[in-house]
């Protein structure tokens, strides 16, 4: 059923030019949680084995975003998690999809392609499948549950932790995820030098995660990308090879996008009038962008 429910979504984006774009909508009870990268890519890792394993972002995800899933549910919410990539085919992998009902998308990105949003197709990004079907979803919100990294050795002390979101509808999704990170994890369990979290506007062509952040932003669906952790910065890691520092890392997550569930229906929300005036999200906008060929992409900006 969940393949199903893509291919519909699929068709629905192959239509679009002849129907009206979804809406994300205040009324909607419906979160998203997308899982970063794929199994095969699987973003992020630690320089080396932190109680006695390696720490992989989309392998972490895979097994506590159901953590995240149950805090929205409790809260009387719906909740899917989604993967760009394909089903897996080894455990715990397998176990852990089962749990999570996790939906994938099957587009891994193994060459870390950019290819437009079905929707608005002057978006343009790695992973943007997964925008796309939280849009035709109309979701109340999305969140892309990632970690970072700033190199690969080792490092102590503070690490710049940081919420990104959309431009014109993420403000009070991201800052209710940095305001409990900061209350509930960021030294409090999970040590970083004192320093706590930003939100930070991704906007610009070729930015990391701005092409499905500006494709929700258009559809007005508020979605924010967690970047909270470090998985070089020592410290982070430790808290995060624990399972009980996991689990209380992933519930700090939910309760977040709870914090903004129950504000949600009072919010305004941002439409894009016009999917054919470009702006500085713009496919062709980056010099990055003006020298690549991306089927399918729409260049407004010449």
């Amino acid at each position: 059923m969940r393949f199903l429910h893509l291919f519909f979504c699929l068709c629905a984006g192959a239509l679009v030019a002849c129907s009206q774009v979804p809406r994300g909508s205040h009324t909607s009870r419906l979160v998203v949680l997308d899982i970063g990268h794929s199994l095969t890519l699987p973003g992020a890792s630690t320089p080396g084995a932190v109680n006695g394993r390696v720490l992989r972002e989309c392998e972490f995800w895979h097994q506590y975003a159901n953590v995240v899933k149950q805090e929205v549910r409790r809260a009387g919410y719906r909740c899917v998690i989604v993967n760009r990539g394909n089903p897996p085919t080894s455990e715990p992998f397998i176990s852990y999809a089962k749990k999570s009902a996790i939906t994938y998308l099957r587009h891994p990105d193994t060459n870390a392609e950019r290819y437009p949003s079905h929707y608005f197709p002057d978006r343009v990004a790695s992973g943007m499948v997964s925008s796309d079907y939280a849009i035709y979803n109309r979701a109340a919100c999305v969140v892309f549950l990632h970690h970072n990294n700033s190199g690969d050795r080792w490092k102590t002390g503070a690490s710049p932790s940081v919420i990104l979101r959309n431009r014109y509808n993420g403000a009070e999704l991201a800052e209710a995820l940095r305001s409990t990170m900061e209350r509930d994890i960021l030294n409090h369990g999970m040590p970083n030098a004192g320093r706590g979290c930003q939100t930070e506007i991704r906007c610009v062509d070729a930015e990391r995660a701005a092409g499905w952040l500006n494709a929700c932003d258009d559809a007005g669906i508020p979605a924010a990308v967690v970047e909270s952790a470090f998985l070089d910065n020592r410290a982070h890691a430790s808290f995060l090879a624990t399972d009980a520092g996991a689990r209380t890392y992933a519930r700090a997550v939910g309760r977040a996008i709870v914090r903004f569930m129950h504000i949600s229906p009072t919010i305004h929300r941002h439409y894009r009038t016009d999917p054919d005036v470009p702006d500085q999200g713009s496919f062709g906008y980056a010099e990055e962008s003006r020298q690549l060929h991306v089927q399918g992409a729409k260049l407004l900006i010449r």
